[in-house]
């Protein structure tokens, strides 16, 4: 199954507008059509696309993109970047700063409606935001997977999702408030054009049954080795405890 996220950021009030487009169950997208040749597709070895594109665009890559990933209601959220050792352990939602051009590896574990169950989905980071100054970490890329997700994994299929800033007109009709709209491709459909036609591709999410079975993994696999930073996450396990979330004096700010 393959699905396209959408979310328009609207400067004026920070909304983030989010719908999804499902591919495999016979229907159109918006009922659009185009006959414009997209070479690239989601279908293509993981971390093609975004190493394409980045050579094209030459982003820098001093600047790292925030997003956020979310869960049905809570878990941790393992990153991992071309190590079997994880550069972070978070809570959900969990966001970080990751580059454009790059793919990285997740470990969804925790869930409460998923006992002893851990899936590790794969983001391919295509394209970045351009936010105001210094508000970068107010506009992450929204990663959000859904129960139904994770029971499509459990059930043996793959779920692949393409995330797309949407154009401004769709936003401005559509203006869908983070409701989650289903929306369908053939299988057979390159759902990465189909994002390009209704915006502006900026992740493509994969998630499998496929769990790593020690250090002789494929390449890859845990990631091209982009870069990451926590921003102002604080990861989980680690004794430090945020101000805002510790209840006593000021002074007793973090322990370890």
């Amino acid at each position: 199954m393959t699905t396209l996220f959408n979310f328009s950021l609207k400067l004026q009030t920070l909304q983030v507008a989010m719908f999804t487009v499902v591919a495999g169950w016979g229907l159109t997208v918006c009922g659009q059509q185009s006959d414009d040749f997209q070479p690239l597709n989601e279908k293509m070895m993981p971390g093609f696309v975004a190493d394409t594109l980045a050579r094209v665009r030459q982003y820098d890559p001093s600047w790292l993109q925030p997003v956020r990933v979310e869960l049905p209601t809570a878990g941790t959220v393992s990153v991992y970047s071309a190590t079997s050792v994880p550069n972070a352990v978070l809570a959900t939602p969990a966001q970080f700063s990751v580059n454009a051009g790059h793919i990285y590896r997740l470990r969804i574990s925790e869930m409460p409606e998923f006992p002893n169950v851990e899936v590790y989905p794969s983001i391919e980071i295509l394209d970045r935001m351009h936010p105001p100054t210094g508000r970068a970490g107010d506009y992450p890329i929204p990663i959000v997977l859904t129960e139904a997700d994770i029971r499509e994994v459990l059930d043996g299929r793959m779920v692949t999702r393409v995330v797309y800033l949407e154009q401004p007109q769709l936003a401005a009709i559509l203006d869908p408030l983070r409701r989650e709209i289903p929306q369908s491709l053939d299988p057979a459909a390159n759902a990465l054009q189909a994002a390009d036609q209704l915006g502006r591709p900026m992740i493509i999410v994969r998630i499998g049954g496929r769990t790593p079975s020690g250090d002789q993994m494929p390449y890859m696999y845990y990631g091209s080795g982009g870069g990451f930073d926590l921003g102002n996450s604080i990861p989980i396990h680690t004794g430090v405890v945020k101000l805002s979330d510790k209840r006593g004096p000021k002074s007793s700010i973090a322990s370890r």
